[in-house]
Parts: C-alpha cells; sequence; structure tokens
C-alpha cells in the first residue's frame, strides 16, 4: 500500500476531543494496551497529528504521527499500528514469524504465504497458526528478532491455514519496513529494533536441548520443525535462498529490494547528553536556517535535529533533562544563548554568544556541516507573468503573418493596430488621437465613425481569446482566459478562531506543501490543505489572520508581481 510515494493532502494538529476520541478508540482496537501504556504512546505535551494521504492508487486514508512519526493509520475504518508503535507494544496482537530471507521479497511488494511461515513444533502445545480471524490485524516478525517488520490482516482464518497444508496466502501486507509510510514526514528511517528472538525459538542451553546420546531425553517447549544455527539464525545458504523464492508470491510493480538494519545503537543517559550538546553547538554555530529570534520548539525541529549524525538517534527523553526547557535554561546560565519568554509557555532564542569558549572551541569539518537543502525555495526566481491573447478569424487580417491561434502580448497588439491604420490611411486627419475604421476594423469595432485609439484597442482585444504563461523556478504553466490572482481571505470559525484561506498559489508554480511550512515556521500556526469543491487547485489554511506574513513572504520571497495578490486589506490593522 505504501511501497510506492504517497501524497499528503492535509496535515493537521488534532483538538483536544479528537485526541481524546482517538485515545478511546486505540483503546478499543488494541485491549491488550493498558492506562500506562496509551500515556507512553500519546505524550499529554506532544502534539497529535492527523495527516490525510493519497496512495499511489488514489486511495484516501488518515495517518496519526507524534513528533512526526506515524503510529497508526486508519483504512477502511479500521486501525493499523505502524512497526513503529509495535516495536514499543510488541503484544497488542498476534504476530506471524518467518525467515530471515522473506523479507527481502516482503518490501519488494509481495505478501506472506503460509509456506514462509516459522511454526511452533507440535511438542510445544501451542497452536500452529495462533487463534485469529479472518482480515484480523496482525504483524510478521523474523525468526531471529520479535520486532514488526511488516503489518497487514490474516488472509484467512487459524482454521483455515490448517486446513491448507501450507499453500496460500498468510498474511496480506499493508506496510512494511522502509516503505514510505516510515518517513511520510521527512524523517529518516530509524534502525530496527533489536527485541531478541520471539520467546519459542529460544534455546535454552545446549545440553538441554541437544543431550547426550543414549542419554535420557527430554521434551523441550522450544523445539520447532526447522534446523537452526547455534545463534537461532538461519544458515545463509543458496539452498535457503531457493527455498524462499518458491515459497513467496512475488506481486506486480517494482523489483526494489530494500534491507534490514538489523543492529542499532543503545545510548545511555550520559552518552544521549553528549549527542545533545554535540547538536546544539552544531546548530548555533553552522546550522543554515537559524535565523534569530527563533522558537525554542522550533529551534530543536529545524536546527538540532539535522545536526544530529544519520546513525545516532537523538531522544531527549533519554538525556538526563528529559525536556528541552530545562536543557536550553542551562545552557542560557552557561551565557552561551539569550533566552526571553514572548508569553506564557512561549520562549525565543534572541541572542548566540559567539565569544563563548565552548562556542569558539568547537569545530565541525566541512563534510559534518549541515548542508543547505537543494530544494528549498530561498532563493527562488522571480515569478513571471505573460498575458497575451489568442488570435481569432475576425482579427486575421489586423496581424500580418499570423494565424488563427497564435498568440501575441499586448504590446505587440498595439505594434500591429499601429501598422494597420498607418497602412490603410485611417487615422483622422482632423484629430490624430482618432481612428476612422473601415473593413475588418469596422467590422470589430461595430462601427465606421470615428473612434479613438484606445477604444480600438480594447475592442481588439475584446475580439480575441485571453490566455497567460507564468514562469517560475518550479514549472511553466500556460492556460486559456485571464490569470486568476492569489487571494487571501480571512474566515471565522467556531469558537470565534480567525484563520487565513490562501487560493491559487500552484497556478503560479508555488509548491503548496513547502509554503505550508514556511508558513508554520514563520508563524508558529498549524495548516492544513483541501480541495474546496468546484476548484481547480489546493487551498491552504494557515491558523490565524497571517495575511501581512503571507503577502510579505510571496512578494519577497517568491518574487509574485504586487498586482496578482488580492485580499491584503484583510491584514490585522495596526494598533495606535
Amino acid at each position: 500500500m505504501f511501497k510506492k510515494p504517497i501524497k499528503i493532502k492535509s496535515n493537521t494538529q488534532t483538538k483536544r476531543s479528537e485526541r481524546n476520541n482517538f485515545r478511546d478508540s486505540i483503546l478499543k482496537a488494541f485491549p491488550n494496551l493498558t492506562e500506562n501504556d496509551i500515556n507512553e504512546l500519546l505524550p499529554k505535551k506532544e502534539p497529535l497529528n492527523i495527516l490525510k494521504v493519497v496512495t499511489h492508487n488514489q486511495t484516501i486514508l488518515n495517518v496519526y504521527t507524534i513528533q512526526k512519526r506515524p503510529i497508526v493509520f486508519e483504512y477502511e475504518d479500521k486501525l493499523f499500528p505502524t512497526i513503529f508503535m509495535l516495536w514499543k507494544f510488541p503484544n497488542i496482537i498476534y504476530a506471524f514469524t518467518t525467515h530471515q530471507q522473506v523479507m527481502s521479497f516482503i518490501t519488494s511488494g509481495a505478501d506472506l504465504m503460509l509456506a514462509g511461515v516459522v511454526t511452533p513444533h507440535p511438542s510445544t502445545n501451542l497452536p500452529k497458526y495462533g487463534n485469529v480471524l479472518e482480515n484480523e490485524v496482525v504483524y510478521v516478525n523474523l525468526s531471529n528478532n520479535r520486532a514488526a517488520v511488516a503489518v497487514g490482516v490474516a488472509s484467512q482464518s487459524s482454521g483455515a491455514m490448517n486446513l491448507a497444508n501450507c499453500r496460500g496466502k498468510c498474511v496480506n501486507i499493508y506496510h512494511f519496513y522502509g516503505d514510505h509510510l516510515c518517513t511520510v514526514e521527512g524523517l529518516p528511517n530509524l534502525p530496527i529494533a533489536t527485541l531478541g528472538s520471539p520467546t519459542w525459538l529460544r534455546m535454552d542451553s545446549y545440553d538441554n536441548d541437544f543431550p547426550a546420546l543414549g542419554g535420557p531425553t527430554k521434551t523441550h517447549s522450544d523445539i520447532l520443525d526447522i534446523n537452526k544455527c547455534e545463534n537461532g539464525d538461519i544458515p545463509d545458504t543458496p539452498e535457503t535462498e531457493t527455498v524462499a523464492e518458491e515459497i513467496i508470491e512475488r506481486s506486480d510493480g517494482d523489483n526494489e529490494v530494500n534491507y534490514l538494519e538489523t543492529e542499532s545503537t543503545q545510548d545511555s543517559s550520559e552518552n544521549m547528553d553528549d549527542l545533545l550538546i554535540f547538536c546544539f553547538l552544531g546548530a548555533i554555530k553552522y546550522s543554515k536556517t537559524l535565523k534569530l529570534p527563533v522558537l525554542t520548539s522550533n529551534f530543536f525541529k529545524l536546527d538540532m535535529l539535522p545536526i544530529c549524525p544519520p546513525t545516532k538517534n537523538l531522544d531527549i527523553k533519554k538525556t538526563s533533562f528529559k525536556k528541552l526547557k530545562p536543557f536550553l535554561k542551562k545552557m542560557s546560565e552557561e551565557g552561551l544563548v539569550t533566552i526571553k519568554e514572548v508569553k506564557t509557555g512561549v520562549e525565543t532564542i534572541t541572542a548566540v554568544n559567539k565569544d563563548h569558549p565552548k562556542y569558539q572551541a568547537f569545530y565541525l569539518t566541512p563534510e559534518e556541516r549541515p548542508k543547505k537543502d537543494t530544494n528549498e525555495t530561498e532563493n527562488v526566481p522571480s515569478t513571471n507573468v505573460i498575458e497575451s491573447f489568442v488570435i481569432t478569424d475576425s482579427v486575421v487580417p489586423i496581424f500580418d503573418g499570423h494565424r488563427k491561434g497564435d498568440t501575441v502580448q499586448l504590446i505587440d497588439v498595439r505594434k500591429y493596430i499601429s501598422k494597420y491604420v498607418k497602412e490603410n490611411n485611417l487615422q483622422d486627419a482632423e484629430n490624430e488621437k482618432l481612428i476612422k475604421p473601415k473593413e475588418a476594423l469596422a467590422r470589430i469595432c461595430k462601427t465606421e465613425h470615428s473612434v479613438a485609439w484606445e477604444e480600438v484597442i480594447e475592442k481588439v482585444c475584446a475580439a480575441m481569446k485571453n490566455a497567460y504563461k507564468v514562469k517560475s523556478g518550479v514549472e511553466e504553466i500556460q492556460g486559456k482566459g485571464k490569470v486568476s490572482p492569489i487571494m487571501l481571505s480571512v474566515s471565522v470559525r467556531s469558537g470565534n478562531k480567525k484563520v487565513t484561506l490562501i487560493d491559487n498559489l500552484e497556478l503560479f508554480g508555488i509548491r503548496i506543501n513547502d509554503f505550508a511550512k514556511e508558513c508554520q515556521h514563520g508563524v508558529a500556526a498549524s495548516t492544513s490543505i483541501s480541495r474546496p469543491p468546484g476548484k481547480k487547485y489546493d487551498q491552504l489554511l494557515v491558523q490565524g489572520n497571517q495575511v501581512l506574513f503571507v503577502y510579505n513572504l510571496l512578494t519577497d520571497k517568491y518574487k509574485v508581481p504586487k498586482k496578482y495578490i488580492k485580499g491584503l486589506e484583510n491584514a490585522p490593522k495596526k494598533k495606535k
């Protein structure tokens, strides 16, 4: 489902009532979760976002994220945990175990077949295929690691699987490690968690599992119907690869293979503190996006996290500070930065002390420093709008050398009319500001009486069809009719809350998702993207009256001509 790229239609932060409803839905969908589990999954001070995404086959579904990591997605009115959620709570749904070699086929888009499932030996008294119903939510793990690597639904019930004699599908895979859902909000993929092999696959000891010949035999609960190495892994031999190929049914699509990372580092509190300070110093000294003053929350997400080395994962909750505020308070007390409280609970970094010894001693090689994102729109070329006209049958005689369907600009319209008037001696002898229309020009002006120059030009333009061309640094857009300006409007929603609505951004070659992020970071407000009924382009919604900020962003950064932006009068009036 998420193997191919997905498109985000909207990204909104949930309200308290929506968050509570989601919490209840999670507890109902996964009864094994406790109150402590749900509190760990949904920390009170962490915002819960809901993304409306469109898959490659135009399926629309909801994805719920915490700290930009997806935890649950909703499909066909059913909640599915992501692999990240299952790494924390592996016992909330049933898991099918498969061989390591099978994973490469799953990442290529295949479903899990019954022949590829590792099952307990009958002597363990465990059900061979569990006790699941058809279409029940399940996940897949590997014989050497019980961390989830794929999520889907059971293709058939456990009873049907027992009767199938290892033939047919076991799990329809919807989501797997390394797909586009894992990085839906742009964060890099995490290394797969290490949780150890499934309990029923673990060996007690060599003596118990392999008693001496002639000695007393002992039935062990972990006897399996597969041959294993001493560490529980399956030997990587040509024979096992052949078996894996035989037990997997490939689905149509790309033949790309994503390889799993099976090692993860567990940073101690001290190491995590060192990593936090490293990212902080790197951000204040080398960040390409740091602009003061900056909100402390934005500083962490936009400046500190990009400094973190690719092989490590910065988790502030695993530090001795636990939260960002006490850490920045300590940095402020040491004199590295100046922090000011804008309003209750909202702090900004207003200055960096470049004379501090720690600042001066910190150094990163050019290779380690953050690179400027090539996709950033910082140096966006000016947006050039060219309005033109399409020549019709009635005006062809005036435009010598052109045919019906050709386009001409307004400045050329004036030149051709002047040329036509002079060649046919149509200028009024008594008043040079007037023209005496004849033949083709008389038919266009619908009169043979003297007409002013400007009126003639207006009549000729009206006899043609409008067209336009918009050139930007991203693309070139052509269209018929008059170019629609970017509309900035303010609407009042429930609770007397104002929102800014922005229309026609895409018409000017502006990527609406990038523009939404600019607004989020610039005014610290949530945004959402939707397509109003009957509209050709998506509409961007920004919380609060942000008309002035959006107007300045469009004119200063995106270089949109001011005459193509309407609605500046809706900006908040300055208080006297």
